[in-house]
């Protein structure tokens, strides 16, 4: 399973570097539920962690001055690809005139990707996971921010092909617009999207106090609950209005 998800992850990188690449963005993250109406924010990174924290509010009437970026093979696309962080800082300090200016130096953090203990089945998504990069989209019919996986409960021990199909999706399920086919001694596999998003207390480190982190549950697809007992089901959307610096789409080879 370990092999197939690093392969993919390789053969994904090769063609992400032969295409052309867009940093979409900025926006902010917005997370709701629906079993919980007091959950109403955003997530942001964690001073400390990179972990993603939550706070409670109005987006827009947060800081203007950091936003995700989701970087992908097209302009303007967010349905596969890699999800950052960029942060725009306003410096002023005196010339060599003496007199005041401003200067601005730009922080970018990313991808996201998740980080495991082997004691639980909640998962922790931390920015700068650069050896392992979650791949991600926002689903075109929900808008949705879910991520990409094999479904490996077709595996009858014969060799295996993997297709990939897009389709809708719904919280703590996966989606395909067809089902997994077994022929012979061959199993064809689909790559499909979930959506096992929740809100957990969580302790990333074991010096500092627990936090209030958007986290991952494996098996929530299938209909395990959380070993966490804190953790509460979320969605998780894109917010375009909610950045003050402008739109970006810089084109990277």
């Amino acid at each position: 399973m370990l092999s197939i998800k690093i392969l993919q992850l390789l053969v994904l990188g090769a063609h992400v570097a032969l295409a052309q690449i867009y940093d979409n963005g900025p926006f902010q993250l917005h997370v709701s539920s629906l079993n919980d109406s007091t959950i109403n924010g955003r997530a942001y990174p964690c001073q400390t962690t990179l972990g993603l924290c939550y706070t409670a509010g109005d987006a827009s009437s947060q800081s203007t001055d950091g936003g995700f970026i989701f970087t992908s093979r097209g302009r303007a696309d967010y349905t596969v690809g890699y999800l950052s962080w960029r942060r725009t800082s306003n410096i002023k300090h005196k010339n060599g005139n003496g007199n005041k200016q401003t200067s601005s130096t730009v922080s970018s953090y990313g991808p996201v990707g998740l980080i495991y203990d082997p004691g639980s089945n909640v998962a922790v998504p931390v920015l700068n996971q650069t050896g392992t990069p979650g791949t991600l989209g926002f689903d075109g019919s929900t808008g949705d921010l879910v991520m990409a996986g094999i479904d490996d409960t077709v595996m009858n021990g014969g060799s295996t092909t993997t297709t990939t199909t897009t389709a809708g999706n719904k919280n703590g399920t996966s989606t395909t617009s067809n089902g997994s086919k077994t022929s012979g001694n061959t199993t064809t596999t689909q790559n499909r999207n979930y959506n096992n998003w929740y809100l957990c207390l969580v302790q990333l480190e074991t010096d500092q106090q627990a936090q209030m982190l958007v986290s991952w549950v494996l098996g929530a697809n299938l209909g395990w609950p959380p070993t966490n007992p804190t953790c509460q089901r979320i969605n998780i959307t894109m917010d375009m209005g909610a950045v003050g610096y402008g739109g970006l789409s810089v084109f990277r080879k």
